[in-house]
C-alpha cells in the first residue's frame, strides 16, 4: 500500500477507534454479536481450541467472541489506537489475546499457522485485497477456514443501482464520535473494491488465487438493499459473508 494512502487510512481509524470500540463493546453487551458469532460456529466444522488470526481486528470483536470459547486469537491492525483499544476490551472481558500491529497485505507469520482466518468490515478499504487474500490463504493450515465479512461499502459511488441507496447508507454512517464520514468516502473513491460488486470478486479471486477447496457465501438478506428496477423489486446484496476451506 502507497505510504501516503496507507498514513490516511490509518488516521481516519485512528480518530474512528473511541466511537467504534463503543459500537463493538454495545454489540457484546446486548448480544447481538450471536449474529456473527452462529454464522462462524455454522462453518466452523471443527472442535478444541483454534489457532485464530483477526485481520483488522479494530476493537477486538473476534478476540472477545473467540477468546471467551477458548480459542487462541491472534489479533492485528495497522492502527495502534484500534490495538489499544482491542487489549482494553479483552482486558475488560477476561480474555487473554495476543495483538501485533501489521499490514494485513504483508503478513510477519509463517506459513500454515492458522486453523482459522477472519475478519470484519476490513477488505473493502484494502489497497490491494488480492495481496491480502493470497496472504491469508498462505497462513492458513490445511483444511483451514477463511471467513470474510464485509459489505458493498461504497459501491454507491459508482452503481447507479446501490447509489439510490446512498441516502440510507449516510444515515448509517453518521458521526460516530464526532468524526465525518465524508473523509472515508473521498479516500475510498480510489480504493479498488469500491467500483466492484461483491461478493462475486471475492469469489472470483480466491478460485484465481488456486488451493481453495469449497467457498460458501451468504449475501445476508437482512442487509440487503431493496431496489424498484425497471417495476419490479430487486435485492442488491450489501452486507455478505464468505467461508472459504483450503
Amino acid at each position: 500500500m502507497p505510504e501516503g494512502h496507507m498514513m490516511s487510512i490509518e488516521g481516519y481509524w485512528t480518530q474512528r477507534a473511541s466511537g467504534y470500540s463503543g459500537t463493538v463493546t454495545e454489540q457484546i453487551e446486548k448480544g447481538t454479536y450471536r449474529h456473527w458469532l452462529n454464522m462462524i460456529l455454522e462453518h466452523l466444522g471443527q472442535c478444541g481450541d483454534l489457532d485464530v488470526l483477526d485481520v483488522g481486528t479494530g476493537p477486538g470483536f473476534f478476540p472477545v467472541v473467540l477468546g471467551r470459547l477458548g480459542h487462541r486469537v491472534t489479533g492485528v491492525d495497522c492502527t495502534q489506537a484500534m490495538l489499544d483499544r482491542a487489549g482494553n476490551n479483552c482486558a475488560r472481558y477476561g480474555v487473554d489475546a495476543k495483538f501485533k500491529r501489521m499490514d494485513a497485505q504483508v503478513l510477519e507469520f509463517p506459513d500454515e499457522t492458522f486453523d482459522l482466518v477472519i475478519s470484519r468490515n476490513l477488505v473493502w478499504n484494502l489497497d490491494d485485497p488480492k495481496a491480502a487474500y493470497r496472504e491469508w490463504l498462505r497462513v492458513l493450515k490445511p483444511e483451514g477456514k477463511l471467513m470474510i465479512f464485509d459489505g458493498n461499502h461504497y459501491l454507491y459511488l459508482y452503481d447507479k443501482d446501490y447509489a439510490s441507496q446512498a441516502p440510507e447508507y449516510a444515515e448509517s454512517h453518521d458521526r460516530i464520535g464526532n468524526v465525518d464520514p465524508k473523509i472515508m468516502e473521498r479516500i475510498a473513491e480510489e480504493l479498488p473494491l469500491s467500483s466492484q460488486r461483491r461478493p462475486q470478486w471475492d469469489v472470483d479471486t480466491l478460485i484465481e488465487l488456486g488451493g481453495v477447496r469449497t467457498i460458501k457465501v451468504d449475501t445476508d438478506g437482512r442487509d440487503s438493499l431493496k431496489v424498484v428496477k425497471d417495476g419490479e423489486t430487486v435485492y442488491l446484496p450489501f452486507s455478505f459473508f464468505i467461508c472459504a476451506t483450503k
